[in-house]
């Protein structure tokens, strides 16, 4: 555990922040959602199938966003499975319990583009780190696939476990909350 505050410290000071700091961004993060790239430290976290590959469709923010309602389907075989996990704010991280404990951060790029990273510990007490970036839209420009590279490499994750999850995406696109 101890590695996973070092690690989310480390960030911090990077500048990967949380992007909770005014109350304006609560109408930024909330609404629809879409994965297009995750990046794992542990490939098989995110393979199609497996619990980390997230295909996400809503956020939204409890008051003054020190909770946050993440909606999102795995996939199990060809069935999509929808999830609600709720994130609790402590400082600038939230916390979260979905196939372990999650430590997440979240920041906004741009009105159409959103980067989060989280430490997933598992029951093994195994940490994966993973990347990812959600957005209003199908693709990335030139400068918001830097930014999700350079968080990538921020996270000590190698370049080539960057996967389009979008590819892959045939979940329901609306759900009720």
């Amino acid at each position: 555990m101890m590695r996973v505050i070092i690690l989310l410290l480390t960030l911090h000071v990077l500048g990967v922040s949380s992007v909770m700091r005014n109350k304006s961004l609560k109408k930024k993060i909330e609404g629809p959602w879409q994965t297009i790239y995750l990046a794992a430290s542990t490939m098989e976290k995110i393979n199609e199938g497996s619990p980390l590959r997230t295909y996400f469709r809503h956020i939204l923010c409890g008051r003054r966003c020190n909770q946050v309602y993440l909606y999102f389907f795995i996939k199990k075989g060809t069935k999509c499975q929808l999830y609600k996990v709720i994130g609790r704010k402590k400082q600038e991280v939230y916390y979260a319990q979905y196939e372990g404990s999650i430590a997440f951060m979240l920041k906004m790029v741009n009105e159409k583009i959103l980067l989060f990273h989280y430490f997933n510990k598992n029951r093994r007490n195994d940490v994966t780190r993973v990347a990812g970036v959600l957005a209003k839209g199908k693709q990335l420009n030139k400068e918001e696939m830097t930014e999700f590279m350079n968080l990538v490499e921020e996270m000590g994750i190698e370049e080539e476990n960057v996967q389009r999850i979008m590819d892959t995406d045939n979940c329901p696109s609306k759900i009720k909350l």
